[in-house]
């Protein structure tokens, strides 16, 4: 329908006083509205109201009339160019979305389909009979289900929609995060939402290390444990890179050490490498095998990565700079979550990522997120926890 766009809009309000801040966002949100009616809602909420997550959706749905709101809490949250670290805050963004529908979603743990079931497992559980959704979005609970478990099911349900999200934060233990849905709140499983219609989705990945040494096939591997890497005990590796490197470097090798899987599961090293980032959990002096967050197989290409500050400010920038919005056309909204171990603690100041997007990306649409456990965006044609990026998803009006 001509003149039939999407519009967003967003408020941010760090307030200790959850009633004051609730106020702000919620007058804010009204304004912009002018007398219209939001279809969709994101919200997210720092700890330091932790104990009134039960009443959030309820109170801002008596203030504006979301047909769905969908949110979690946060160690903080990013929106209207701030990213509030650990700080109280509540950010909010409203949608009007002609041509697009949605359905949320809630499950758990036990709500899981076995490995061997079919795809109409995953489309019983969140609810759907669309084949083909142009989103899913995802707030998993960390303390309570297996994410790369979703993940996994997910795509081979969904093997042509974009899987996006993040994992709540801001607790400590089982039972202290929020999953905000409609006039529920849960504290463990996953709330979603699946979205199709007339939008497009862009998704950008910015890790935070810059590799070291040479590409590496694995030789021997077990699960995510590598014994041998160039057929030989990756402790050596580890060794012989930890004597090359300058000494301030040394110092970082000793305390962010990673490793990357080439994405490329053919094994090509092309010109432009894509690598996922992983911890080393563990290395074993006794065998000289290394634990690594992932699965891993023989025969793939991995190599040693180091995560500092540097190296984050200038994948982030380059990332944006090369961005490029094929059709042109107009961003109306973004999605932003970055690791809690990002920021100020990585990049030594506070707004570094939201401004950096800002300037090199897009100043006038709504930017709303909060900083995770963990990430979810896909890499090539398949979805990823990420851990200390920052994820962008862009979403934009169809040409």
């Amino acid at each position: 329908m001509k003149g039939n766009f999407m519009h967003w809009y967003s408020a941010v309000s760090n307030s200790p006083s959850l009633e004051i801040a609730l106020e702000d966002v919620t007058r804010e949100i009204l304004k912009k509205l002018d007398g219209k009616n939001p279809d969709l809602g994101f919200v997210f909420i720092s700890s330091h109201h932790s104990s009134e997550y039960e009443q959030i959706t309820e109170k801002i749905k008596s203030k504006i009339p979301f047909k769905t709101i969908l949110g979690c809490s946060a160690s903080g949250v990013i929106g209207e160019g701030k990213e509030f670290e650990y700080l109280p805050g509540i950010s909010l963004t409203a949608g009007i979305l002609p041509d697009v529908t949605f359905t949320p979603f809630h499950f758990t743990q036990n709500d899981l389909p076995n490995p061997d079931q079919s795809p109409d497992a995953w489309h019983e559980i969140i609810d759907t009979n669309a084949e083909n959704p142009k989103a899913i979005v995802l707030f998993p609970d960390p303390f309570s289900i297996r994410t790369e478990y979703i993940l996994d099911g997910l795509d081979f349900a969904y093997p042509n929609t974009k899987i996006i999200g993040a994992l709540a934060s801001g607790g400590s233990k089982p039972g202290q995060n929020g999953l905000f849905l409609d006039d529920e709140t849960f504290s463990n499983g996953c709330a979603g939402l699946i979205i199709s219609g007339n939008f497009e989705l862009d998704i950008l990945v910015a890790q935070s290390c810059r590799p070291i040494g040479e590409p590496m096939i694995v030789s021997r591997s077990n699960n995510n444990v590598i014994n041998e890497l160039d057929n030989d005990l990756p402790i050596v590796a580890i060794k012989k890179l930890y004597e090359q490197l300058p000494e301030d470097e040394k110092y970082i090798m000793n305390n962010a050490l990673q490793i990357g899987i080439l994405m490329d599961r053919l094994g090509d090293v092309e010109e432009e490498i894509t690598y996922m980032i992983r911890n080393i959990s563990s290395i074993d002096k006794e065998t000289g095998s290394i634990t690594i967050g992932e699965s891993i197989t023989e025969g793939q290409i991995v190599q040693f990565h180091l995560r500092d500050s540097g190296a984050a400010q200038e994948e982030l920038k380059k990332m944006l700079s090369e961005y490029e919005n094929k059709n042109g056309e107009i961003i109306k909204s973004t999605l932003m979550f970055s690791s809690v171990g990002r920021g100020k603690y990585l990049l030594g100041e506070s707004h570094h990522d939201i401004n950096l997007y800002k300037n090199l990306i897009d100043d006038k649409s709504p930017i709303t997120g909060f900083f995770s456990n963990g990430e979810i965006s896909p890499i090539g044609d398949r979805t990823y926890l990420h851990g200390y990026t920052s994820s962008f998803a862009i979403f934009k009006e169809s040409s």
